[in-house]
């Protein structure tokens, strides 16, 4: 199988019509929102066949550092959607603080960009790692090298953590779970990097081939029976919260009760005033 701009093209526009059709139907802005991002790197794709190996003409450049940048900002809209599927006063708590780390996040990621001299270049291995500015092809997609500098290159081994983009799996995977939204964490991981790494072999290829597959990913939310699935009504670090407010049962321990012949048989046993025991 190999890819190409038309195929790209056509996905792109099934994505923007999918996306513009279910905010026609006012469904939620973080579900279609998402699915247009993610549609917009598929036509930046499609634009990026047309100059493809081709390293030294400047839309090929322009476009693998929009390709970059859109990745970069990929957190806020996966966070999103994540959030859809809390509660929506869990949603409310946590989304400033969400959109914060995804803030501190893409900082990060872009002074990876920039060609520090005490930074180094990347080490081989890691994704998008790469001598020039260029898309090229892949084994059957397109593959992007750009030459980030060399903050996170002990961690190019790691692909729990990125192979030295830490903040994306970070923001993307770690932060909805412990948010509570583990249903739509566990589904995006197995749909996206997971079966985009058995595609391909190519580390500079894989998020590509990722970004693409996140079209089917939100069509899939959207269009099908999975989205009710996804729903989680009680984030995980909230049963504390409803052990501790839980209602205390009081049990009733019954009054011991006195024989009343005993009682009038012996009164000087209750210590009644006026009977003393008679002395012989």
């Amino acid at each position: 199988m190999c890819w190409s701009g038309e195929a790209s093209t056509v996905l792109a526009a099934v994505g923007v019509a999918g996306a513009g059709y279910s905010a026609f139907k006012r469904e939620p802005l973080a579900l279609w929102g998402c699915l247009l991002y993610f549609s917009s790197m598929e036509a930046l794709q499609a634009v990026s066949y047309a100059v493809i190996n081709q390293c030294d003409t400047p839309l090929n450049q322009i476009m693998t550092l929009f390709g970059y940048l859109h990745i970069t900002f990929q957190p806020f809209f996966i966070n999103a959607v994540a959030l859809y599927f809390l509660p929506k006063d869990v949603a409310s708590r946590a989304a400033p603080w969400v959109y914060a780390a995804c803030f501190v996040g893409a900082i990060s990621m872009l002074l990876q960009l920039y060609p520090f001299s005490w930074a180094g270049h990347c080490q081989t291995g890691r994704p998008l790692c790469g001598e020039l500015l260029c898309t090229v092809r892949g084994e059957w997609h397109l593959a992007w090298l750009v030459p980030t500098n060399g903050i996170g290159n002990s961690l190019t081994d790691n692909p729990y953590l990125g192979r030295g983009f830490v903040a994306y799996p970070l923001l993307a995977f770690l932060l909805p779970a412990l948010v509570g939204s583990w249903r739509f964490t566990l589904f995006s991981y197995l749909a996206g990097p997971f079966a985009a790494g058995l595609t391909t072999s190519n580390i500079n290829e894989w998020p590509a081939v990722w970004c693409l597959f996140s079209i089917g990913l939100c069509l899939a939310i959207m269009k099908t029976p999975l989205r009710r699935h996804l729903h989680v009504t009680t984030p995980w670090w909230r049963f504390r919260e409803l052990f501790a407010a839980a209602p205390v049962i009081a049990v009733a321990v019954p009054e011991p009760q006195v024989n009343a012949e005993t009682s009038e048989a012996s009164p000087s046993l209750l210590g009644e005033p006026g009977l003393e025991p008679a002395i012989d």
